[in-house]
């Protein structure tokens, strides 16, 4: 694998690195993700400001030279302060009485040419008066900044609320117990992370080595070792899926996360290395936004999971091909098109209903949702379309707050209580 110093070098006076399309990937998930999370954290009219801090962990020179060689392609410093500045534009549209996004920006870039570069284009791009007001730029490596960073979102009046980028080029810059110090200091923090995972999984194996490499990242205790070992001579899908499991759940137990995404971007190229996209935060609501551009971008996306329910966590007594059971399909690849939608809510269907009979109380759409997102690639309204038949032919009765009866998915709303019918229906498989 190319190592970061050798293809991504800023120098004040030469070229940008090119970009390579994978990357314009993430960044429009960036943008994007950010455009909606201040439009929804925005979207009562009578809030005049959101005070927000953005960190990016791994911030490089803040442009690149585009894929055809044809002018420069903004990085991501670039993509935060300008989609930011263009919201907050969109937010004063015909109102005489300005709102107000306060954002302030801490970019970190570990290698001294690189800084350099990224403060010559913050200045020339925003002006110097910014920097070390709203911009603020460090030399260093991320983890020997992140406490003094957490510390100053600590003292900004108005909120902890945070968004950290943390695009690491591998696996092993971003331990967990560095997410976890970030969500135990920050009190509102999300994260978005990349992770090698094909690095790294490519040479794991039951041996001091990974045990000393997964010890320093804080997953060693969920990784089933054994059970892993035995998987060898298995096809590689089914390695990849069991190796996926115990790292995402260590991953996000550990974190200090509520909520989670973490699905696949594969690189163009014969020498590709697929990582995880993470997103990490303790809002259900924030977890449904990214899972909504997750499937509008589908043809970025892929996961080795369920398609609609999964388990994280890997044990060889949970599969099938040790137990002749079924409780787990290892191996196949889920990408986020129409097919795999439907795949999707049907399969929601089938097992939310039942999960729903055996509720002994009424249950919250919103407590089901909550209890449930990390651990299917639906969205919120993928949900309500998964339980429309029941709702429609009665076996599941959903009331509103106000004492109303839902008839349909599509209108189920967060605060509705969802109860099994009293005689429920007998169901054929």
């Amino acid at each position: 694998m190319t190592k970061r110093g050798d293809k991504y070098k800023w120098k004040i006076g030469a070229a940008p690195p090119s970009i390579d399309h994978h990357s314009l990937v993430k960044h429009q998930i960036v943008r994007e993700y950010l455009g909606r999370y201040i439009k929804v954290l925005m979207s009562n009219y009578n809030i005049e400001k959101l005070v927000l801090s953005i960190v990016d962990g791994f911030a490089g020179g803040g442009e690149y030279t585009a894929p055809d060689g044809g002018g420069y392609s903004p990085g991501s410093p670039q993509i935060v302060v300008d989609t930011v500045t263009e919201q907050e534009a969109l937010l004063n549209i015909g109102r005489d009485k300005p709102r107000k996004v306060d954002a302030k920006y801490y970019f970190v870039e570990q290698h001294r040419s690189t800084c350099a570069y990224l403060n010559a284009l913050l200045a020339a791009k925003y002006g110097s008066v910014r920097l070390g007001r709203d911009i603020i730029s460090v030399q260093g490596a991320f983890d020997a900044h992140v406490h003094n960073i957490n510390q100053d979102i600590i003292r900004r009046q108005g909120g902890e609320r945070a968004i950290f980028l943390l695009d690491q080029y591998a696996y092993d810059q971003v331990p967990v117990p560095l997410i976890q110090k970030i969500f135990t200091e920050v009190d509102k923090p999300e994260v978005i992370l990349t992770f090698g995972v094909d690095s790294l999984i490519s040479f794991l194996a039951d041996n001091s080595k990974s045990r000393k490499t997964m010890e320093k990242l804080g997953l060693d205790s969920h990784i089933d070792w054994a059970s892993l070992e035995s998987l060898r001579s298995a096809p590689p899908a089914v390695w990849r899926s069991a190796i996926q499991r115990n790292l995402a759940k260590g991953l996000i137990e550990s974190s200090g996360a509520t909520h989670s995404t973490i699905f696949y971007i594969t690189p163009m190229g014969n020498t590709s290395w697929t990582y995880w996209l993470v997103h990490l935060s303790k809002n259900y609501k924030a977890r449904d936004v990214m899972m909504e551009l997750h499937w509008e971008m589908a043809n970025h996306f892929s996961h080795y999971l369920e398609p609609d329910l999964f388990t994280l966590g890997y044990r060889a007594g949970s599969d099938r091909g040790a137990t002749l059971q079924n409780d787990m399909e290892l191996g196949e690849a889920h990408h986020f098109d129409a097919i795999a939608s439907e795949k999707c809510k049907k399969g929601l269907g089938e097992k939310l209903v039942p999960l729903i009979f055996d509720c002994h109380e009424p249950i919250e759409f919103r407590q089901l949702t909550q209890s449930i997102g990390s651990l299917t690639p639906a969205t919120a309204g993928m949900i309500k379309e998964s339980l429309d038949q029941a709702i429609r032919c009665g076996e599941v009765l959903v009331t509103s707050q106000d004492g109303k009866t839902r008839t349909r998915g599509s209108s189920v709303k967060p605060g509705d209580r969802l109860q099994a019918k009293q005689s429920p229906l007998i169901f054929f498989s």
